[in-house]
């Protein structure tokens, strides 16, 4: 049996995983941190925008596993916000047990805490990746989902990156990608002006540290817009 190995366990390669695996393939999901989901575990959005009708089409396609657990694990549906329409907010606590349980169903085997590294190529084959600690996975297939271009070195040089580095990169080490490692150049992330690197932004509060209003607020539309002042 074929040896498919997905590298990065963001919804990216969780559904890669999962559509590999429904396809009776052997398939190892490395991902390096301790949890499933990535940066899904930092926003809690779905179906915003154009992911409402992507989100319909899974479904429709008979491959919609994961928009149906986002979908039960919604606290708020139909929500509206600056730059987002009929957005669903899930539970980021609960949503991503569930994936972890719905891909071992189907046989996956996830190894988390599990840094790839480096490649080991015979030519231009790609024949396993070595992990940090030096073992290293053997593969037919492999597919790359570690996110997008650029480790935090570019975070911290461009001043900006990926909300993730929070906790993620300090604690388990930056993005490496596999598919630069074999030699694919990788473009960059541009800005608007056209200037290399990344923005995201997230601020995570307990709703318990926020004034009564906001918590009458928040359980009634979801969310809540707080204009900044005019002078700080």
């Amino acid at each position: 049996m074929e040896q498919i190995v997905v590298i990065g366990g963001g919804w990216a390669g969780c559904a890669a995983a999962l559509a590999t695996a429904k396809r009776r393939k052997k398939v190892i999901l490395c991902e390096r941190t301790d949890n499933l989901l990535g940066t899904g575990l930092v926003g809690g959005i779905m179906r915003n925008n154009g992911r409402y009708t992507a989100a319909e089409e899974l479904i429709a396609m008979g491959a919609g596993e994961l928009i149906q657990i986002t979908d039960q694990e919604s606290c708020h549906e139909n929500v509206n916000f600056p730059g987002h329409c009929h957005a669903s907010l899930y539970n980021v606590y609960t949503v991503e047990p569930r994936v972890k349980k719905l891909l071992k169903n189907y046989g996956v085997e996830l190894r988390m805490c599990t840094r790839a590294i480096d490649v080991q190529l015979e030519g231009e084959r790609l024949t396993s990746v070595i992990l940090a600690g030096g073992s290293y996975i053997q593969g037919d297939v492999f597919i790359d989902a570690t996110g997008t271009a650029g480790p935090m070195g570019n975070c911290t040089r461009y001043g900006n990156g990926c909300v993730m580095c929070i906790y993620r990169c300090p604690t388990f080490g930056p993005r490496i990608s596999i598919t630069a490692k074999c030699g694919v150049i990788e473009p960059p992330g541009l800005k608007e002006d056209g200037s290399p690197g990344l923005f995201s932004g997230s601020c995570e509060l307990a709703k318990e540290s926020l004034s009564d209003l906001l918590n009458r607020e928040l359980a009634q539309k979801g969310f809540a817009i707080i204009p900044l002042p005019d002078k700080i």
